[in-house]
């Protein structure tokens, strides 16, 4: 792919890139931003198309084949693509004219085909923009799964399981959620640095902060892109983290001096985030099955200045020959599917087979790590995703099938869902975080 300044063919080449390869999302955006000269302007709308793209590539799909006398499975992949972004401009965006968003796109046609692709683009486009404000998706009277479906862009199995935990009204508000253009958040490093600090010295930057919703060592900053490139990052002052996944390690109560376990570390937020509320006093054995992901952690904690982890490459699905620890924590590997608001391909990689394998995964590292804590320690069981499969009916399965385990109620300061005081899901539509899931136990002293 030849460098180019222009951050509508660069989406393009993105887009079909990531269906060539099946490479995520976020690594592939970075790496064409390091390797094309965009300017930052360029360089936020090239980032707005792609993620606003795959987003709703269900609903852009359901309007292109309304309009196309083609179905447009069979259309050349680059312009597929090209149909697609302008489609989400014209539909999702105001900032530019649907004149020029229907100019650019046939240029593009035309350099990726020839006049008479540049013609149908044109055609298409055209009635898609006599269409907007009145185009229908199928109506939720008819059938309600492909009208959530298709209208906020989803696939059908997510929004039935949905359905089923939530509700209508629920689920709607949750896709709705998901769908909205994510904050960012960092976790202050307090071994370093207050709250109230760091948010002064971002303020020099030309940053702005507000404080977390509810933990106390998070902030919420904008622009992303001026937070990403300060200098602070790199001195260890911060942590970019979301704020539902920096709960998990206040969810486990850490003292300093504890002995603890990360059954699945990487890249090292949440054990980083323990050693720190531990004050870097104690001892914290990080495991992880990757070793070039335990890389991470230890680059992490040499950034942050924290000296009491140490990690080793080591599956946590069998057993490992380990002293019983104050704490345990398992970051299960899971769907993702709470953080489809800052990666929104995942929402069509997963699928429910996908997940029933995941299920049997995190229940064989459960049942290792019951092994690992001491009578009177914790465990805490935790994902990024929203499933009950993963979540809710993992704990049940937990605790009937460990008897000298009991629920350990949370901090009542948590975000608040449900009446089972040892469990919480954190959810976008209610608590404007990533969806999030933390169930704590307690061994049986006897």
């Amino acid at each position: 792919m030849k460098r180019t300044a222009n951050p509508r063919e660069l989406a393009v080449h993105t887009l079909t890139g990531l269906e060539q390869t099946g490479d995520f999302l976020r690594e592939v955006l970075d790496l064409h931003i390091q390797q094309n000269p965009l300017s930052p302007v360029d360089r936020a709308l090239y980032t707005e198309l792609v993620y606003g793209t795959v987003r709703m590539r269900r609903s852009i799909d359901y309007v292109l084949s309304s309009f196309s006398r083609r179905p447009i499975n069979k259309l050349p992949e680059r312009i597929l693509h090209n149909l697609r972004l302008a489609v989400y401009q014209i539909m999702y965006l105001d900032r530019v004219p649907n004149y020029a968003v229907v100019n650019e796109a046939v240029k593009l046609a035309r350099r990726f085909g020839h006049q008479g692709t540049a013609s149908f683009t044109n055609g298409v486009l055209r009635q898609v923009v006599r269409s907007k404000g009145r185009f229908e998706f199928p109506a939720k009277e008819d059938n309600i799964v492909e009208h959530l479906g298709v209208r906020h862009s989803f696939p059908n199995w997510i929004i039935e399981h949905w359905l089923d935990m939530f509700g209508a009204e629920e689920t709607e508000q949750l896709c709705q959620a998901m769908n909205k253009t994510p904050e960012l958040h960092v976790r202050v490093n307090t071994l370093r640095i207050s709250a109230e600090d760091l948010s002064r010295h971002f303020s020099q930057e030309g940053v702005a902060t507000e404080p977390g919703r509810y933990a106390p060592d998070v902030l919420r900053v904008s622009p992303a892109h001026q937070v990403l490139r300060s200098p602070l990052l790199a001195e260890g002052m911060f942590y970019v983290q979301d704020e539902s996944s920096a709960l998990a390690a206040h969810a486990l109560g850490v003292n300093p001096g504890m002995t603890v376990y990360d059954l699945c570390s990487a890249p090292g937020g949440k054990t980083t985030h323990l050693a720190q509320l531990m004050n870097d006093e104690g001892r914290i054995e990080a495991f992880d099955i990757s070793g070039s992901r335990l890389a991470l952690v230890k680059e992490n904690a040499e950034r942050l200045g924290i000296s009491i982890i140490s990690t080793k490459v080591a599956d946590a699905a069998k057993s490992l020959p380990l002293a019983p620890a104050d704490a345990v924590l398992v970051d299960a590997p899971c769907s993702g599917l709470g953080t489809m608001g800052h990666r929104p391909d995942i929402r069509w990689r997963k699928s429910r087979e996908e997940i029933e394998e995941l299920v049997k995964v995190q229940r064989s590292i459960l049942r290792n790590a019951v092994n690992y804590v001491r009578p009177g320690g914790h465990l805490l069981y935790c994902t990024c995703t929203l499933t009950a499969w993963e979540n809710e009916e993992m704990s049940r399965w937990f605790l009937k099938e460990n008897e000298d385990f009991i629920g350990e109620g949370l901090p009542d300061w948590l975000p608040k869902s449900g009446e089972i005081p040892w469990q919480r899901t954190f959810l976008p539509h209610r608590h404007s975080l990533d969806g999030f899931f933390v169930a704590l136990f307690r061994k049986r002293k006897t």
